[in-house]
C-alpha cells in the first residue's frame, strides 16, 4: 500500500526484497477461486483507472484512497483496488497469489475472502489514525494499494504455516529459489518498521504492520477457539512444542540426567546384566512422551544421550525407528547407524525391517563410507525375493559394494 501525494505515486513496497514469491511449499495442489478473481478485480480496476495515470489526479486518489481528512466510507474498501503503477500491483499480485492459495485452501472461499477485505480495512484504518497520531501533517495523503490486505494474509500464513516455505525466484538472479516464510515476514517487518521510524518513504508502512498484526490475531483466534482444527504445523503446536521441551529438560535435570556427573551417567551391575538407573529409566519416560507429542528431535537427542551411558538401549519398535529415522533426517549418520542396527537386532521380524536395513546400508556406504559395514547389513537379506522397488534398491546397493553376495 502506498501514501499518494499530489505530485505522484510512491513506487513500490518490495522493491528492497529478494524474492518474487509465486508459491508455497503447503499449496498441495489446491485449486483456488476467489484468489484469480482477485488478481482479475486488481488487474481490471488498474486497467480502468488507464493504468494508475488517473491516480496522478489529487482529486480522484482522495476520493477513493483511504485518508484521515477526507475519509469516507467506501474507502476503506476501495482503496485495495487501486494501484499507483504496474510494479506496484504486480508485486501486490504476486504476493497475493503466493499466499492466498494455501489460505483459502485452509479457510474456504468466504472465509478467505472476509480475511482478505477485512484485512485491508484494518490495515487502511491503522495507516489512517497512527498515521494521523504520529504525523498529523499527512492527515490527507490518500494511502492505496493491496498491500495491507496481502500483509493480512501472510499473518495469518506464519499462524497457521509458521513452518511453509515460500517458493519463488531470487533477486537479481532470477533463479528458481525458497525461504522460509518466518525469514520472509521478518524482513519485511524489520524494513517497515525501519521507514516508520525514518519518516518520508511515501509508503503506507503501518498498514503493512497492522495488516500483519490483523492477520496473525486472526489466525491465532482461530486455533484457539477450535473454529479451525489444529494440526502439527501451526504456531500454537509450535509454542507447546517449545514449552514440552523445557518442561522435559526440567524434568530430567530434576533426576540428575542431565550432565554426566548423575544418575544417568552411572550404570548398576547385577549378575552381570546391568539395571536401569532412575534418571535412565526418567529419561526412557521423557523419550515416550516427546514421541507421544510428535517431537522427534528432541526424542532422537535423548536416545543419543540415553545410549551415551547405556549403549545397548532399544526402544519400542515404532518409537525406534521414529528416533532412527529422525538422526538420518538430520545427517547425525553414525547416531543414526546405530539406531538402525538396535532396531533389527530387537525386532528382526517387524514390517519395516526390509526398509531398516536398506537405509542402514545405504548410511554405512553412501554416507559413512563403510562398504565392509554395508555389505554385512545387505547380507542379511539372503537370497529371498523383495518387492520391486526395494529389489531395485538392493541390487543397486550390492553394486556399490563390489558385488557383494548374498
Amino acid at each position: 500500500m502506498d501514501s499518494t501525494r499530489p505530485h505522484g505515486i510512491s513506487r513500490g513496497y518490495y522493491e528492497r526484497m529478494f524474492l518474487i514469491p509465486t508459491g508455497t511449499d503447503r499449496d498441495n495442489g489446491h485449486r483456488a477461486i476467489v484468489v484469480p478473481l482477485l488478481l482479475l478485480s486488481c488487474v481490471a480496476v488498474f486497467l480502468l483507472t488507464r493504468g494508475g495515470d488517473r491516480l496522478e489526479s489529487y482529486e480522484f486518489s482522495v476520493r477513493y484512497g483511504i485518508s484521515y481528512r477526507y475519509f469516507e466510507w467506501w474507502q476503506p474498501i476501495t482503496s485495495q483496488f487501486l494501484h499507483g503503477g504496474w510494479f506496484h500491483l504486480i508485486m501486490n499480485c504476486f504476493f497475493l497469489l503466493a499466499f492466498g492459495v494455501v489460505l483459502e485452501a485452509r479457510l474456504g472461499q468466504l472465509g478467505f475472502l472476509a480475511l482478505y477485505l477485512a484485512g485491508g480495512c484494518v490495515a487502511g484504518f491503522a495507516q489512517m489514525y497512527i498515521g494521523y497520531w504520529m504525523d498529523p501533517s499527512h492527515a490527507g495523503v490518500p494511502a492505496i494499494g493491496a498491500s495491507g490486505s496481502v500483509s493480512a494474509l501472510m499473518g495469518a500464513v506464519f499462524a497457521l504455516h509458521p513452518r511453509a516455505n515460500i517458493r519463488g525466484y531470487s533477486i537479481p538472479q532470477f533463479a528458481p529459489a525458497m525461504v522460509s516464510v518466518k525469514w520472509m515476514i521478518a524482513f519485511a517487518v524489520a524494513v517497515d518498521i525501519i521507514r516508520t521510524m525514518r519518516g518520508g518513504s511515501g509508503i503506507a508502512t503501518l498498514a503493512h504492520l497492522g495488516g500483519l498484526a490483523f492477520g496473525f490475531g486472526i489466525g491465532m483466534a482461530l486455533l484457539g477457539s477450535g473454529i479451525l482444527k489444529r494440526n502439527d504445523f501451526d504456531v500454537l503446536f509450535i509454542f507447546k512444542q517449545w514449552r514440552r521441551r523445557r518442561e522435559l529438560r526440567e524434568a530430567i535435570d530434576a533426576v540428575g540426567g542431565g550432565h554426566a556427573g548423575g544418575p544417568i551417567a552411572a550404570r548398576v551391575a547385577s549378575g552381570g546384566d546391568f539395571e536401569e538407573t532412575t534418571g535412565q529409566r526418567a529419561l526412557r519416560a521423557t523419550i515416550a512422551s516427546a514421541h507421544r507429542e510428535r517431537d522427534y528431535t528432541l526424542a532422537a537427542k535423548l536416545y543419543v544421550e540415553l545410549t551415551a551411558s547405556l549403549p545397548d538401549a532399544t526402544l519400542p519398535a515404532d518409537i525406534q525407528l521414529d528416533v532412527a529415522n529422525e538422526l538420518a533426517r538430520s545427517a547425525r549418520n553414525a547416531d543414526a547407524a546405530r539406531a538402525y542396527g538396535r532396531f533389527l537386532e530387537r525386532f528382526r521380524t517387524h514390517p519395516a525391517a526390509d526398509d531398516a536395513r536398506l537405509m542402514l546400508a545405504t548410511i554405512f556406504m553412501r554416507r559413512l563410507g563403510d562398504r565392509a559395514a554395508a555389505a554385512a547389513t545387505l547380507a542379511g537379506f539372503g537370497k529371498r525375493e523383495l518387492d520391486r522397488d526395494r529389489a531395485a534398491m538392493l541390487a543397486a546397493l550390492r553394486s556399490e559394494c563390489g558385488g557383494a553376495p548374498a
